[in-house]
């Protein structure tokens, strides 16, 4: 799987990785997309970001600083339904500790559904 670095062109990412995850997500969404929090939170380097799709969606990740600045991304093709999250390493993209927002958004053929939550770094 090619992973699209958004600003950056196609190209693997070592700081983010896609995996199933089971434990952390809430276990019944009340729409096409839940977002959960982040966890660690704070951390220092790596954080996992769990999601459920309820139906399959392109989903970008997209990771603004303080001032709401787009500053990473992520985006994966045709993800399947069930609990998800996409692991990260702010430090390994280069980022500095402080206050981060992230965005999952998911497109599929009924629409566009965001959903937004905050996270620190240490």
């Amino acid at each position: 799987m090619m992973t699209e670095f958004l600003g950056y062109g196609t190209t693997p990412v070592s700081g983010c990785a896609f995996s199933p995850d089971l434990s952390s997500v809430p276990t019944r969404p009340t729409s096409l997309l839940e977002l959960g929090q982040n966890y660690p939170n704070p951390h220092a380097g790596e954080t996992s970001v769990p999601f459920i799709l309820t139906t399959t969606a392109d989903v970008r990740l997209t990771i603004l600083d303080e001032r709401g600045r787009n500053v990473a991304g992520v985006m994966h093709k045709a993800r399947s339904p069930g609990p998800q999250s996409i692991k990260l390493n702010l430090a390994g993209l280069g980022l500095p500790p402080g206050e981060y927002v992230y965005q999952l958004e998911a497109t599929t053929k009924r629409g566009v559904y965001r959903q937004s939550k905050r996270m620190s770094t240490v």
